[in-house]
C-alpha cells in the first residue's frame, strides 16, 4: 500500500512538473520559430539585394538597345496585366449575371405558383358559397368595393390567403431588386468587355512594336552585332546569377517527405503544353550562341507555365534578353529556368509544388513570338531538358 502511494506521489510530482514546464517550453518554441522566421526574411532580403545587383550589372552592359527592349517589355507586361484583370472581371460578372438570372427564374416560378394557388383557393371558396363569380376579379385588381358579398369574401378567402399574399409581395420586391441588380451587372459587364478589348488592342500594338524592333535590328548591321553581343553576355550573366544563389535558403532536401528530383529523371512533366521548336544545343540563328535549354511553343491558348517538381523560387524578375524569368531550386543541385514570360505568379523565397502554376509564357526579352525558354541545370551546368522530362 505504501509502495502504491509512493508511485502515485511520484506520478503526481512528474505530472505537475511537466504542467509547470509546458508554458515555458511553448514560449521558448514560439520565440525560436519567430527568430527563425526573422532570420529567413533577412536571408531573402540579402538574396534579393544580391540578385538585383547582378541584374543591374547586366542591364548596364545591354546599353541603349537593351534599355529599349526593357521599356517595350514593360509596356507589354502592363498591357497583359490589364487584359488579365479585365478578363477576370468579365468572368466574375458573368457568374454574377448567371446567378441573378437563376434567382429571377426562381422568383417568377414562385410568383406563378402563389398566384395559381390563390386563384384555386378563391375558386373553391366561390363554389362553396354559391355566390356570383364577380368577386374573383379581386385577383385581377378590381376594387373590393365593387364586388358583391365582399365581407364574406374577405373572411373566407383573403384571410386564408394572408401568408400567400405576404410571400407574393415579398417575391415581387425581391424580383424588383434582382432586376435592378441585373441592369447594374450588365452595364458593368459591358464596361469590362470594353476594357478587355482595349487591352487586347494594346497587347497587339506592343507585339507589333517588338516585331518592328526585331526587323530593325535584323536590317541594321550595327544593331545586329550589338544584339548578338548581348546574347553572348546574357549567358555569362545567367551563370553569374546561378553562382550568386546561396544554399542557405533551400532546406527542402532535409524536410520530411521530400522526394528527390533525381529519382524522377526522365519522368518529369514538361512545364508547358506545347512542342519543342528549338532544341538543346541548337543555334536560333547562325551568328547566335547555342541554346543551353529548349524553346517551347504553346499549344492553342494554353500559356500556363508549371513547376516540373517541388522546390523554392530563387529568382523572379526581368533579366535582360531572357525577359521575365523565374528560377526554381529543386534541391540535389538541380535548378530549372523559365524565361520569356509575360507574367510571374511567384516571388523569391516562395515554395512551389510539382505542377503548380509559376508564370504565363509570353514574348519578353529577345523574342517576338510567344515562347517559353526552359533550362535544367545540374550543379550549375546546363543539361538537356529532354533527358529529364517525359518523351
Amino acid at each position: 500500500m505504501k509502495m502504491l502511494s509512493m508511485k502515485r506521489f511520484k506520478y503526481s510530482w512528474l505530472l505537475m512538473s511537466v504542467t509547470m514546464l509546458m508554458p515555458v517550453m511553448a514560449e521558448e518554441l514560439y520565440a525560436g520559430s519567430e527568430q527563425d522566421a526573422r532570420g529567413r526574411l533577412e536571408q531573402i532580403k540579402q538574396e534579393r539585394s544580391k540578385l538585383a545587383k547582378i541584374r543591374r550589372q547586366l542591364e548596364r552592359q545591354l546599353g541603349s538597345l537593351g534599355q529599349e527592349l526593357r521599356e517595350l517589355d514593360k509596356k507589354l507586361v502592363g498591357a497583359r496585366q490589364e487584359y488579365r484583370q479585365a478578363a477576370a472581371k468579365v468572368r466574375q460578372t458573368d457568374r454574377k449575371l448567371t446567378a441573378l438570372e437563376q434567382k429571377r427564374r426562381q422568383l417568377r416560378q414562385q410568383m406563378a405558383m402563389l398566384r395559381e394557388r390563390m386563384l384555386d383557393e378563391a375558386a373553391a371558396a366561390y363554389q362553396h358559397s354559391g355566390r356570383t363569380a364577380g368577386w374573383l376579379a379581386v385577383l385581377a385588381g378590381v376594387s373590393v368595393q365593387e364586388i358583391p358579398h365582399r365581407r364574406y369574401m374577405l373572411n373566407s378567402v383573403m384571410t386564408s390567403q394572408a401568408m400567400d399574399r405576404q410571400a407574393f409581395e415579398q417575391a415581387v420586391a425581391e424580383l424588383a431588386a434582382v432586376e435592378a441588380g441585373l441592369r447594374q451587372e450588365r452595364q458593368a459587364l459591358e464596361d469590362f468587355r470594353r476594357r478587355k478589348k482595349q487591352a487586347e488592342k494594346e497587347i497587339a500594338a506592343r507585339y507589333r512594336q517588338k516585331q518592328d524592333m526585331a526587323r530593325r535590328v535584323e536590317r541594321d548591321m550595327a544593331l545586329k552585332k550589338q544584339r548578338d553581343a548581348q546574347l553572348a553576355k546574357q549567358e555569362k550573366a545567367l551563370q553569374r546569377l546561378m553562382d550568386g544563389l546561396g544554399e542557405d535558403l533551400l532546406a527542402m532536401d532535409k524536410a520530411p517527405g521530400w522526394k528527390s528530383i533525381r529519382r524522377q529523371k526522365g519522368r518529369l512533366a514538361w512545364p508547358l503544353r506545347g512542342k519543342v521548336v528549338a532544341r538543346f544545343g541548337s543555334r536560333p540563328a547562325a551568328d547566335q550562341p547555342r541554346l543551353s535549354g529548349v524553346r517551347l511553343a504553346p499549344r492553342g491558348n494554353t500559356r500556363q507555365v508549371k513547376a516540373i517538381a517541388g522546390g523554392q523560387v530563387r529568382y523572379a524578375d526581368w533579366f535582360g534578353g531572357y525577359g521575365l524569368m523565374m528560377i526554381v531550386d529543386h534541391g540535389d543541385g538541380i535548378i530549372s529556368v523559365y524565361a520569356h514570360n509575360d507574367a510571374l505568379y511567384k516571388e523569391l523565397g516562395d515554395w512551389v509544388e510539382e505542377g503548380e502554376v509559376l508564370a504565363d509564357a509570353g514574348s519578353t526579352g529577345w523574342i517576338s513570338d510567344v515562347r517559353l525558354y526552359f533550362e535544367v541545370r545540374d550543379e550549375g551546368r546546363p543539361v538537356n531538358p529532354e533527358h529529364w522530362c517525359r518523351k
